[in-house]
């Protein structure tokens, strides 16, 4: 084989990884930002304990309300432009209600009737969040490939 031939191969196989890095990172970052525009708002708080990295479940919380969510998406697109091939992406949500809220375990009837949920869900997230934008983050990929 021709030193030539070989050169080429290595740059086209250069080529393909960065694209293919690039793609990956544009759809982490669509997910993540779906997840965190999707999250029900009330002060602020739960949109803002959205936390991203590449190599480690943070377990961080803070009590510092955005009601934005522009802080979570600076740290998600932190750990995206960080985001390396072969890594595994976590994005977590440690206070206690993300749960109550991804899964609609609020009491039913509600104890306190608000109007804010309806059949143990938040009326601003009745599906869920994380587990309807993974769907179609997988339709997305599936469709990419």
């Amino acid at each position: 084989m021709s030193k030539s031939f070989e050169k080429r191969i290595g740059i086209a196989g250069a080529k393909l990884i960065s694209r293919s890095e690039k793609r990956v990172k544009k759809s982490l970052k669509k997910l993540g930002v779906d997840v965190i525009s999707q999250t029900p708002v009330d002060k602020g708080v739960l949109i803002n304990n959205w936390y991203s990295s590449n190599k480690q479940p943070i377990a961080k919380k803070t009590k510092k309300a955005d009601r934005s969510g522009a802080q979570s998406i600076a740290r998600l697109e932190k750990a995206v432009a960080r985001f390396k091939l072969g890594q595994t992406f976590y994005m977590t949500n440690n206070l206690p209600y993300a749960r109550v809220i991804e899964f609609g375990m609020y009491p039913n009837p509600p104890q306190n009737p608000t109007g804010k949920t309806i059949n143990g869900f938040s009326r601003q997230a009745p599906s869920g969040i994380v587990r309807i934008n993974m769907k179609k983050f997988k339709a997305r990929i599936k469709g990419a490939v």
